[in-house]
């Protein structure tokens, strides 16, 4: 009698880096709603060392290693390179596909208190975050300003992080990690902070 198909299950750590790294430009596809979905990891060659960091937290649910992709920005006809992977299609990540995009368009879970902790603190830092004059800002444009008020709360909620809500746009916004929280949130994040983006809490 032959062994049945286990499909290969999420790690807890994989599962933290994940919602961490879906907060920021991870993405999660979906062919159809008939088949598996399947994380899509991207970043810019300068961050090589990143990626092929992320690429050995998921190998073992993927087929092949990164890819080098170049692109032409057509607004000012400059070329630049990104490096990109993407797992293979399984159930493991049909959970998260149907809780970040319950409408085709990524969002904030109403859960997300439950989910992210500071370790996936530190990869949606590392991911979507930016030094700004010594402080720290979270690249937050893609939500809707519910969605990132959500984050607020969260922020102070489980990590006691004093944040602010900065508007870019009238429909665009980011969050601010106020100077009195700085302390707090370089310990916080900083034992997970992968080596060559350290220079983001610098």
């Amino acid at each position: 009698m032959k062994s049945p198909n286990l499909q290969p299950a999420l790690s807890p750590i994989q599962r933290e880096i994940l919602v961490g790294g879906m907060l920021g430009d991870l993405s999660i596809y979906r062919a159809k709603l008939t088949h598996n979905a399947r994380l899509y990891v991207q970043q810019g060659a300068v961050h090589t060392e990143y990626l092929n960091h992320l690429y050995s937290v998921f190998q073992n649910l993927c087929s092949s290693g990164p890819k080098l992709s170049v692109y032409l920005d057509k607004r000012n006809n400059t070329t630049y390179e990104a490096l990109r992977f993407n797992t293979r299609s399984l159930p493991c990540f049909n959970y998260y596909r149907e809780l970040f995009y319950p409408e085709g368009i990524k969002i904030v879970p109403a859960n997300i208190e439950e989910l992210l902790t500071v370790r996936g603190l530190a990869y949606w830092a590392m991911d979507d975050g930016y030094k700004d004059r010594g402080n720290f800002r979270f690249a937050t444009e893609s939500f809707s300003r519910d969605d990132v008020l959500l984050l607020l709360e969260i922020l102070k909620n489980n990590f006691s992080l004093d944040c602010s809500l900065n508007t870019v746009k009238s429909n665009q916004y980011r969050i601010y990690v106020k100077t009195n929280s700085m302390i707090q949130f370089r310990a916080l994040v900083s034992p997970y902070f992968f080596p060559s983006m350290l220079y983001k809490l610098q």
